[in-house]
């Protein structure tokens, strides 16, 4: 009889051990693995030099960057505008890129004026390798500015662009370079003959991280003289202040060393990484 108790016993303690291993399997099946976490946004600023980045703006992130700068021209005029720039990060290494100078408020020598917004542009960018020739990272960029400002009042030239541009960048421990070559097909007006003329342009800039949240860079460019404008090259140097990743705020000086550029423009902006439109 005891020997049928103990065995009865450990029958019914198997059958439970059974059960409570079939539960928890069967739990273990039906519970969703734990989601990755989310990355934080971290802002790819353009701004406030000539040149741009090769990396792109993060996948499924929307990105801004806006800006005050007031230009005084050579011929004793000045020029305000308000460069505007929203970058969509479509897929990883690709964006697509909607820009334009914004408010203009220009004045010549003279006294004459006008005002109003200026040519909006489109453009996508494709930073096609990593670490690539000379450890850097490359992209290119195609960009179509349409005529959307009054030429009537000076605001545009009234003719369509189109720019391809090739992009470099590497950093060096604190420091980070940019180099940038572009060809834009400019169009011209029918008062300058109509049709289209090629306009090179390059720029070289370099930048040093102070720590987290400051950074300091200067830039040189040059742009190719057409029937349109002189030839121009500049310098410019700024500052930037990071509060957070998804924050950067500049402020700068550019200096023309050309007859065709500016005397010298002054500068403020900011990055913001506007937040996600889809989940990476």
């Amino acid at each position: 009889m005891y020997g049928m108790v103990v065995l009865l016993a450990m029958a019914l303690s198997a059958e439970t051990v059974a059960a409570e291993q079939a539960t928890v399997a069967s739990t273990a099946a039906v519970e969703p693995l734990p989601a990755e976490p989310v990355p934080p946004i971290v802002v790819n600023p353009n701004r406030p030099t000539f040149a741009s980045p090769a990396l792109t703006t993060q996948p499924g992130v929307a990105e801004i960057e806006w800006g005050l700068q007031q230009s005084f021209l050579r011929a004793g005029g000045r020029a305000f505008s308000t460069p505007t720039l929203l970058k969509l990060g479509l897929e990883k290494d690709f964006e697509l890129r909607l820009s334009t100078n914004g408010f203009l408020d220009l004045a010549n020598a003279g006294g004459a004026s006008a005002v109003g917004m200026a040519d909006m542009a489109l453009g996508a960018q494709w930073c096609f390798t990593h670490h690539g020739l000379l450890g850097a990272d490359w992209a290119i960029q195609l960009t179509h500015k349409f005529a959307t400002a009054s030429a009537r009042r000076g605001l545009g030239s009234g003719v369509a662009d189109t720019t391809l541009g090739l992009f470099m960048s590497r950093d060096f421990g604190p420091n980070h370079v940019d180099v940038n070559f572009y060809d834009t097909w400019l169009g011209l007006p029918s008062a300058n003959g109509g049709g289209s003329t090629h306009q090179p342009a390059g720029a070289v800039s370099v930048s040093h991280k102070l720590g987290d949240t400051w950074s300091f860079g200067g830039e040189l460019y040059g742009i190719g003289g057409t029937a349109l404008n002189g030839r121009v090259v500049s310098n410019l140097w700024y500052v930037a202040y990071q509060p957070s990743s998804r924050v950067v705020l500049d402020s700068g000086v550019d200096i023309g060393l050309s007859h065709g550029a500016q005397h010298c423009s002054i500068f403020a902006g900011l990055t913001w990484g506007i937040g996600r439109f889809r989940k990476p």
